[in-house]
Protein backbone atom coordinates (compact mmCIF):
# COMPACT_ATOMS: atom_id res chain seq x y z
CA UNK A 1 0.00 0.00 0.00
CA UNK A 2 1.37 3.39 -1.04
CA UNK A 3 1.61 5.33 2.17
CA UNK A 4 1.30 8.91 0.86
CA UNK A 5 -0.28 7.80 -2.42
CA UNK A 6 -3.02 10.97 -1.69
CA UNK A 7 -0.35 13.44 -0.94
CA UNK A 8 1.82 12.26 -4.17
CA UNK A 9 -1.24 12.74 -6.13
CA UNK A 10 -2.19 16.34 -4.65
CA UNK A 11 1.35 17.63 -5.82
CA UNK A 12 1.46 16.37 -9.36
CA UNK A 13 -1.97 17.85 -9.74
CA UNK A 14 -0.34 21.20 -8.15
CA UNK A 15 2.56 20.95 -10.89
CA UNK A 16 -0.41 20.71 -13.52
CA UNK A 17 -2.35 23.19 -12.18
CA UNK A 18 0.40 25.51 -12.36
CA UNK A 19 0.91 25.44 -15.85
CA UNK A 20 -2.34 27.27 -16.18
CA UNK A 21 -2.42 30.89 -16.06
CA UNK A 22 -4.08 32.80 -13.82
CA UNK A 23 -4.69 36.17 -13.06
CA UNK A 24 -3.55 37.30 -10.17
CA UNK A 25 -2.54 35.02 -6.82
CA UNK A 26 -5.16 35.88 -3.53
CA UNK A 27 -2.23 36.63 -0.36
CA UNK A 28 -0.91 33.95 1.75
CA UNK A 29 -3.31 32.98 4.09
CA UNK A 30 -3.52 33.44 7.66
CA UNK A 31 -6.06 31.78 10.64
CA UNK A 32 -7.78 33.82 12.80
CA UNK A 33 -8.52 32.85 16.30
CA UNK A 34 -12.21 31.92 15.06
CA UNK A 35 -11.05 29.95 12.26
CA UNK A 36 -8.21 28.24 12.94
CA UNK A 37 -10.58 24.87 13.26
CA UNK A 38 -12.40 23.89 10.30
CA UNK A 39 -14.51 21.81 11.61
CA UNK A 40 -14.75 19.34 14.67
CA UNK A 41 -15.27 15.79 14.00
CA UNK A 42 -16.48 13.35 16.79
CA UNK A 43 -14.89 15.70 18.73
CA UNK A 44 -11.71 16.05 17.30
CA UNK A 45 -10.88 19.88 15.95
CA UNK A 46 -9.66 19.17 12.33
CA UNK A 47 -7.15 22.44 12.05
CA UNK A 48 -7.95 24.60 9.14
CA UNK A 49 -4.75 23.46 7.29
CA UNK A 50 -5.66 20.39 7.22
CA UNK A 51 -8.94 20.98 5.58
CA UNK A 52 -7.05 23.39 3.24
CA UNK A 53 -5.31 20.73 1.72
CA UNK A 54 -8.62 18.18 1.43
CA UNK A 55 -9.94 21.08 -0.27
CA UNK A 56 -6.88 21.97 -2.98
CA UNK A 57 -6.93 18.28 -3.21
CA UNK A 58 -10.19 18.13 -3.98
CA UNK A 59 -10.17 20.77 -6.24
CA UNK A 60 -7.82 18.85 -8.78
CA UNK A 61 -10.21 15.98 -8.14
CA UNK A 62 -13.01 18.44 -9.47
CA UNK A 63 -10.46 19.30 -12.38
CA UNK A 64 -10.03 15.88 -13.53
CA UNK A 65 -13.73 15.34 -13.94
CA UNK A 66 -13.89 17.65 -16.37
CA UNK A 67 -11.29 16.72 -17.80
CA UNK A 68 -12.38 13.28 -18.20
CA UNK A 69 -15.86 14.49 -19.52
CA UNK A 70 -14.50 17.33 -21.99
CA UNK A 71 -11.05 16.24 -23.16
CA UNK A 72 -9.05 19.35 -21.80
CA UNK A 73 -7.68 20.59 -18.95
CA UNK A 74 -9.85 22.87 -17.48
CA UNK A 75 -9.02 26.78 -16.45
CA UNK A 76 -9.80 27.89 -12.94
CA UNK A 77 -12.86 29.72 -13.64
CA UNK A 78 -14.45 26.40 -15.91
CA UNK A 79 -13.91 24.68 -12.50
CA UNK A 80 -15.32 27.68 -10.37
CA UNK A 81 -18.35 28.09 -12.79
CA UNK A 82 -18.89 23.72 -12.97
CA UNK A 83 -21.87 21.95 -12.03
CA UNK A 84 -20.43 18.70 -10.85
CA UNK A 85 -22.62 16.03 -10.15
CA UNK A 86 -25.44 18.18 -9.86
CA UNK A 87 -23.66 20.28 -7.21
CA UNK A 88 -21.93 23.91 -7.26
CA UNK A 89 -18.52 23.06 -8.10
CA UNK A 90 -17.55 24.91 -4.32
CA UNK A 91 -20.12 23.09 -2.45
CA UNK A 92 -18.88 19.54 -4.35
CA UNK A 93 -15.49 20.37 -3.08
CA UNK A 94 -16.07 21.44 0.37
CA UNK A 95 -18.30 18.27 0.74
CA UNK A 96 -15.50 16.17 -0.67
CA UNK A 97 -12.79 18.36 1.86
CA UNK A 98 -15.04 17.60 4.27
CA UNK A 99 -15.18 13.56 4.11
CA UNK A 100 -11.45 13.45 3.50
CA UNK A 101 -11.53 15.45 6.84
CA UNK A 102 -13.52 12.37 8.61
CA UNK A 103 -11.53 9.85 7.47
CA UNK A 104 -8.45 11.50 8.74
CA UNK A 105 -9.84 11.65 12.30
CA UNK A 106 -10.62 8.09 11.45
CA UNK A 107 -7.36 7.12 10.91
CA UNK A 108 -6.09 8.89 13.85
CA UNK A 109 -8.80 7.47 15.93
CA UNK A 110 -7.35 4.04 15.02
CA UNK A 111 -4.56 4.36 14.86
CA UNK A 112 -4.34 5.38 18.54
CA UNK A 113 -6.96 2.45 19.30
CA UNK A 114 -4.54 -0.37 17.77
CA UNK A 115 -1.77 1.08 20.03
CA UNK A 116 0.60 1.15 16.88
CA UNK A 117 3.95 4.01 16.93
CA UNK A 118 5.94 4.45 13.81
CA UNK A 119 9.70 3.19 13.29
CA UNK A 120 12.89 5.30 13.02
CA UNK A 121 12.74 4.63 9.12
CA UNK A 122 9.55 6.08 9.13
CA UNK A 123 10.42 9.15 10.73
CA UNK A 124 12.90 10.22 8.76
CA UNK A 125 10.61 9.47 5.95
CA UNK A 126 7.76 11.84 7.41
CA UNK A 127 10.91 14.46 8.02
CA UNK A 128 12.15 14.45 4.27
CA UNK A 129 9.08 14.74 3.03
CA UNK A 130 8.28 17.53 4.88
CA UNK A 131 11.19 19.27 4.38
CA UNK A 132 11.07 18.75 0.60
CA UNK A 133 7.68 20.40 0.51
CA UNK A 134 8.89 23.75 3.03
CA UNK A 135 9.02 25.90 0.06
CA UNK A 136 6.42 24.88 -1.73
CA UNK A 137 4.66 27.86 -3.00
CA UNK A 138 0.84 26.10 -3.12
CA UNK A 139 1.16 24.97 0.93
CA UNK A 140 2.84 28.01 2.01
CA UNK A 141 0.44 30.43 0.24
CA UNK A 142 -2.89 28.52 1.58
CA UNK A 143 -1.62 28.19 5.35
CA UNK A 144 -0.84 24.60 5.19
CA UNK A 145 2.38 25.20 7.61
CA UNK A 146 4.51 22.23 8.82
CA UNK A 147 2.00 20.84 11.30
CA UNK A 148 -0.39 20.63 8.84
CA UNK A 149 2.00 19.04 6.35
CA UNK A 150 3.08 16.78 9.35
CA UNK A 151 -0.56 15.40 10.08
CA UNK A 152 -1.55 14.92 6.65
CA UNK A 153 1.48 13.08 6.07
CA UNK A 154 1.95 10.94 9.42
CA UNK A 155 -2.07 9.91 8.99
CA UNK A 156 -0.82 8.35 5.67
CA UNK A 157 1.25 6.28 7.37
CA UNK A 158 -1.32 5.53 10.25
CA UNK A 159 -3.61 4.27 7.86
CA UNK A 160 -0.63 2.09 6.42
CA UNK A 161 0.13 0.48 10.08
CA UNK A 162 -4.06 -0.30 10.54
CA UNK A 163 -4.39 -1.79 7.15
CA UNK A 164 -0.99 -4.23 8.55
CA UNK A 165 -2.64 -4.69 12.03
CA UNK A 166 -6.20 -5.91 10.50
CA UNK A 167 -5.45 -7.08 7.09
CA UNK A 168 -1.39 -7.95 7.28
CA UNK A 169 -0.60 -11.87 7.32
CA UNK A 170 -2.31 -13.81 10.26
CA UNK A 171 -3.69 -10.69 11.57
CA UNK A 172 -7.58 -10.63 12.51
CA UNK A 173 -9.31 -9.77 8.83
CA UNK A 174 -6.09 -11.09 6.74
CA UNK A 175 -5.45 -14.74 6.04
CA UNK A 176 -2.08 -16.92 6.23
CA UNK A 177 0.66 -16.95 3.91
CA UNK A 178 -0.84 -20.12 2.70
CA UNK A 179 -3.87 -19.50 1.95
CA UNK A 180 -2.36 -15.84 0.00
CA UNK A 181 -0.03 -17.89 -1.64
CA UNK A 182 -3.42 -19.80 -2.67
CA UNK A 183 -4.81 -16.84 -3.75
CA UNK A 184 -2.01 -16.06 -6.01
CA UNK A 185 -1.68 -19.28 -7.71
CA UNK A 186 -5.31 -19.29 -8.82
CA UNK A 187 -5.26 -15.64 -10.41
CA UNK A 188 -1.99 -15.84 -12.03
CA UNK A 189 -0.38 -17.33 -14.96
CA UNK A 190 3.56 -17.44 -15.69
CA UNK A 191 3.51 -17.88 -19.82
CA UNK A 192 6.40 -17.19 -22.34
CA UNK A 193 6.13 -15.88 -25.50
CA UNK A 194 6.01 -14.15 -28.89
CA UNK A 195 4.21 -12.66 -31.84
CA UNK A 196 3.70 -13.75 -35.46
CA UNK A 197 2.46 -11.23 -37.77
CA UNK A 198 0.64 -12.28 -40.23
CA UNK A 199 1.09 -8.97 -42.05
CA UNK A 200 4.05 -7.71 -44.07
CA UNK A 201 6.26 -4.79 -43.45
CA UNK A 202 3.46 -2.09 -44.72
CA UNK A 203 0.74 -3.60 -42.83
CA UNK A 204 -1.06 -5.64 -45.79
CA UNK A 205 -2.16 -9.42 -45.51
CA UNK A 206 0.86 -11.59 -46.32
CA UNK A 207 0.24 -13.97 -49.70
CA UNK A 208 -1.00 -17.21 -49.88
CA UNK A 209 2.83 -18.21 -49.93
CA UNK A 210 3.80 -16.61 -47.71
CA UNK A 211 1.47 -17.05 -45.28
CA UNK A 212 1.79 -20.49 -45.44
CA UNK A 213 5.51 -20.32 -45.07
CA UNK A 214 5.18 -18.14 -41.93
CA UNK A 215 1.95 -20.91 -40.61
CA UNK A 216 4.98 -23.96 -40.93
CA UNK A 217 7.57 -22.10 -39.25
CA UNK A 218 5.40 -21.44 -36.40
CA UNK A 219 4.81 -25.32 -36.38
CA UNK A 220 7.92 -25.94 -36.69
CA UNK A 221 8.62 -23.85 -33.81
CA UNK A 222 6.24 -25.95 -31.60
CA UNK A 223 7.59 -28.91 -32.35
CA UNK A 224 11.32 -27.69 -31.67
CA UNK A 225 10.12 -26.36 -28.33
CA UNK A 226 8.31 -29.40 -27.24
CA UNK A 227 11.17 -31.85 -28.02
CA UNK A 228 13.62 -30.11 -25.98
CA UNK A 229 14.25 -32.83 -22.88
CA UNK A 230 13.47 -30.22 -19.92
CA UNK A 231 11.07 -27.66 -18.85
CA UNK A 232 14.53 -25.47 -18.86
CA UNK A 233 15.36 -26.09 -22.16
CA UNK A 234 11.80 -25.75 -23.62
CA UNK A 235 12.18 -22.02 -22.25
CA UNK A 236 15.82 -21.06 -23.45
CA UNK A 237 14.47 -22.66 -27.56
CA UNK A 238 11.29 -20.34 -27.19
CA UNK A 239 13.83 -17.54 -26.87
CA UNK A 240 16.07 -18.90 -30.10
CA UNK A 241 13.19 -19.18 -32.01
CA UNK A 242 11.71 -15.86 -31.50
CA UNK A 243 15.71 -15.04 -32.57
CA UNK A 244 14.90 -17.46 -35.59
CA UNK A 245 11.93 -15.29 -36.70
CA UNK A 246 13.03 -12.14 -36.12
CA UNK A 247 16.07 -12.90 -38.42
CA UNK A 248 13.59 -13.96 -40.57
CA UNK A 249 11.59 -10.72 -40.59
CA UNK A 250 14.88 -8.97 -40.82
CA UNK A 251 15.71 -10.69 -44.47
CA UNK A 252 12.19 -10.48 -45.43
CA UNK A 253 11.87 -6.54 -45.25
CA UNK A 254 15.54 -5.86 -46.59
CA UNK A 255 14.81 -7.98 -49.78
CA UNK A 256 11.69 -5.90 -50.09
CA UNK A 257 13.35 -3.31 -49.99
CA UNK A 258 16.08 -3.92 -51.98
CA UNK A 259 13.57 -5.14 -54.93
CA UNK A 260 11.42 -1.59 -53.98
CA UNK A 261 14.74 0.44 -54.78
CA UNK A 262 15.47 1.46 -51.53
CA UNK A 263 18.82 1.78 -50.37
CA UNK A 264 17.88 1.73 -46.50
CA UNK A 265 15.05 1.01 -44.62
CA UNK A 266 13.59 0.59 -40.80
CA UNK A 267 13.04 -3.10 -39.99
CA UNK A 268 10.52 -3.74 -37.13
CA UNK A 269 9.73 -7.18 -35.85
CA UNK A 270 7.46 -6.06 -32.47
CA UNK A 271 4.02 -7.07 -32.94
CA UNK A 272 1.68 -5.01 -31.09
CA UNK A 273 -1.15 -6.65 -29.20
CA UNK A 274 -3.58 -5.96 -26.36
CA UNK A 275 -3.72 -9.48 -25.26
CA UNK A 276 -4.22 -8.74 -21.56
CA UNK A 277 -4.16 -5.45 -19.64
CA UNK A 278 -3.16 -7.11 -16.68
CA UNK A 279 0.04 -8.44 -17.70
CA UNK A 280 3.30 -7.49 -15.66
CA UNK A 281 6.91 -8.43 -17.09
CA UNK A 282 8.61 -10.29 -14.98
CA UNK A 283 12.12 -10.59 -16.50
CA UNK A 284 14.66 -11.89 -14.23
CA UNK A 285 18.69 -11.65 -15.01
CA UNK A 286 19.19 -15.41 -15.63
CA UNK A 287 17.95 -17.65 -18.13
CA UNK A 288 15.59 -18.97 -19.07
CA UNK A 289 12.71 -16.54 -16.97
CA UNK A 290 14.21 -13.65 -19.20
CA UNK A 291 11.23 -12.31 -21.33
CA UNK A 292 8.75 -14.29 -18.58
CA UNK A 293 5.24 -12.52 -18.19
CA UNK A 294 3.10 -12.70 -15.20
CA UNK A 295 -1.04 -11.97 -16.21
CA UNK A 296 -4.20 -12.12 -14.55
CA UNK A 297 -7.55 -14.25 -14.55
CA UNK A 298 -10.13 -11.82 -15.67
CA UNK A 299 -12.93 -11.08 -13.33
CA UNK A 300 -15.47 -10.04 -15.50
CA UNK A 301 -18.42 -11.64 -17.51
CA UNK A 302 -17.82 -12.53 -21.29
CA UNK A 303 -21.18 -10.38 -22.08
CA UNK A 304 -19.31 -7.43 -20.23
CA UNK A 305 -16.06 -8.04 -21.82
CA UNK A 306 -17.64 -8.27 -25.21
CA UNK A 307 -20.74 -5.69 -25.19
CA UNK A 308 -20.37 -2.72 -27.91
CA UNK A 309 -22.24 -0.78 -29.74
CA UNK A 310 -22.04 -1.15 -34.06
CA UNK A 311 -22.01 1.94 -35.03
CA UNK A 312 -18.80 2.90 -36.19
CA UNK A 313 -16.12 0.61 -37.65
CA UNK A 314 -13.72 2.03 -34.40
CA UNK A 315 -16.38 0.51 -31.61
CA UNK A 316 -16.60 -2.51 -33.90
CA UNK A 317 -12.12 -3.05 -34.04
CA UNK A 318 -12.89 -2.28 -30.03
CA UNK A 319 -15.06 -4.96 -29.99
CA UNK A 320 -12.88 -7.34 -31.79
CA UNK A 321 -9.77 -6.46 -29.03
CA UNK A 322 -12.00 -6.70 -26.38
CA UNK A 323 -12.69 -10.35 -27.83
CA UNK A 324 -9.47 -11.05 -28.08
CA UNK A 325 -8.11 -10.42 -25.36
CA UNK A 326 -10.71 -12.39 -23.05
CA UNK A 327 -10.37 -14.79 -25.06
CA UNK A 328 -6.55 -14.75 -25.09
CA UNK A 329 -6.93 -14.90 -21.17
CA UNK A 330 -9.90 -17.78 -21.39
CA UNK A 331 -7.12 -20.07 -22.86
CA UNK A 332 -4.32 -19.27 -20.61
CA UNK A 333 -6.16 -20.57 -17.87
CA UNK A 334 -8.59 -23.02 -18.97
CA UNK A 335 -7.00 -24.57 -21.84
CA UNK A 336 -3.48 -24.38 -22.05
CA UNK A 337 -1.28 -27.10 -20.35
CA UNK A 338 1.91 -26.45 -18.29
CA UNK A 339 5.23 -26.29 -20.29
CA UNK A 340 3.26 -27.86 -23.63
CA UNK A 341 4.42 -25.52 -25.81
CA UNK A 342 1.23 -24.12 -29.06
CA UNK A 343 0.59 -21.98 -31.50
CA UNK A 344 -2.40 -19.72 -30.54
CA UNK A 345 -4.16 -17.44 -32.87
CA UNK A 346 -4.43 -14.53 -31.40
CA UNK A 347 -6.62 -12.33 -33.68
CA UNK A 348 -6.72 -11.99 -37.51
CA UNK A 349 -3.58 -11.07 -37.78
CA UNK A 350 -1.34 -12.32 -34.97
CA UNK A 351 -0.37 -16.05 -33.82
CA UNK A 352 1.28 -16.31 -30.59
CA UNK A 353 3.71 -19.17 -30.29
CA UNK A 354 3.10 -19.88 -26.35
CA UNK A 355 4.02 -21.64 -23.00
CA UNK A 356 3.21 -21.73 -19.84
CA UNK A 357 5.55 -22.09 -16.77
CA UNK A 358 4.72 -24.07 -13.39
CA UNK A 359 3.95 -20.41 -11.08
CA UNK A 360 4.88 -22.31 -7.77
CA UNK A 361 8.65 -23.08 -9.24
CA UNK A 362 9.52 -19.00 -9.24
CA UNK A 363 7.21 -18.51 -5.61
CA UNK A 364 10.59 -17.69 -3.71
CA UNK A 365 11.51 -15.08 -1.71
CA UNK A 366 14.39 -13.28 -4.00
CA UNK A 367 11.32 -14.14 -7.27
CA UNK A 368 7.98 -14.33 -7.56
CA UNK A 369 7.40 -14.33 -3.35
CA UNK A 370 9.35 -11.25 -2.39
CA UNK A 371 7.93 -9.11 0.52
CA UNK A 372 7.05 -6.43 -1.61
CA UNK A 373 4.92 -8.86 -3.98
CA UNK A 374 3.37 -10.18 -0.63
CA UNK A 375 2.72 -6.75 0.40
CA UNK A 376 0.97 -6.06 -2.89
CA UNK A 377 -0.84 -9.05 -3.13
CA UNK A 378 -2.45 -8.33 0.18
CA UNK A 379 -3.34 -4.61 -0.50
CA UNK A 380 -4.52 -6.16 -3.86
CA UNK A 381 -6.49 -8.99 -2.08
CA UNK A 382 -8.03 -6.99 1.17
CA UNK A 383 -7.62 -3.11 0.67
CA UNK A 384 -11.43 -2.04 -0.76
CA UNK A 385 -12.80 -4.45 2.64
CA UNK A 386 -10.32 -2.38 4.77
CA UNK A 387 -12.02 1.13 2.93
CA UNK A 388 -15.13 -0.26 3.69
CA UNK A 389 -14.19 -0.65 7.60
CA UNK A 390 -12.44 2.66 7.98
CA UNK A 391 -15.51 4.19 5.58
CA UNK A 392 -18.08 2.56 8.31
CA UNK A 393 -16.07 3.92 11.28
CA UNK A 394 -16.20 7.45 9.96
CA UNK A 395 -19.90 7.54 8.80
CA UNK A 396 -20.54 6.79 11.93
CA UNK A 397 -18.83 10.54 13.69
CA UNK A 398 -20.73 13.65 13.97
CA UNK A 399 -19.46 16.45 12.00
CA UNK A 400 -19.77 20.26 13.39
CA UNK A 401 -18.55 22.64 10.38
CA UNK A 402 -17.35 26.28 11.30
CA UNK A 403 -19.35 27.96 9.22
CA UNK A 404 -16.54 30.93 9.49
CA UNK A 405 -13.51 28.89 8.43
CA UNK A 406 -16.02 27.41 5.63
CA UNK A 407 -16.67 30.74 4.06
CA UNK A 408 -13.06 31.96 4.26
CA UNK A 409 -11.29 29.22 3.00
CA UNK A 410 -13.71 28.60 0.22
CA UNK A 411 -11.65 26.81 -2.75
CA UNK A 412 -11.98 29.28 -5.08
CA UNK A 413 -10.07 31.99 -2.46
CA UNK A 414 -7.37 30.21 -2.19
CA UNK A 415 -4.26 30.22 -4.72
CA UNK A 416 -4.60 27.26 -6.38
CA UNK A 417 -4.64 28.51 -9.82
Amino acid sequence: MNKFNKFAAAAAAFALAATVSSCGAPEAITFGNSTKTALTVDGYDVPAGVFIYNEIYAYSSAAYELYSKNGEYPKFEDVKNATIESMDSTDWIQDKATEACRDFVANEREFAKIGESFTDEELTQIKQIIDSNANNTTFTENGIGSDSMRAVIENTYKQDHIFKHYYGLDKEKGCSEEELKEYYLDKTARIKYFAISLLDENGEKLGADELRRVNKMADEYVKEINDESTNLKKLWKIDECEKNYNDYVTERSEKAAAEAGVTTVAVTTTVTTTADSNATTTTTTTDPYANEVTITKRTTTKADDTEIAITTTTSVESGKSAQAATDYNDYVFEKLGLYKAEKYQYDENTVYIIIKGDLEERMKDDDLWSEDNINNLISERYYEDFQNMMKDIANGYTVDKNASAYRRYSPFKLSIE
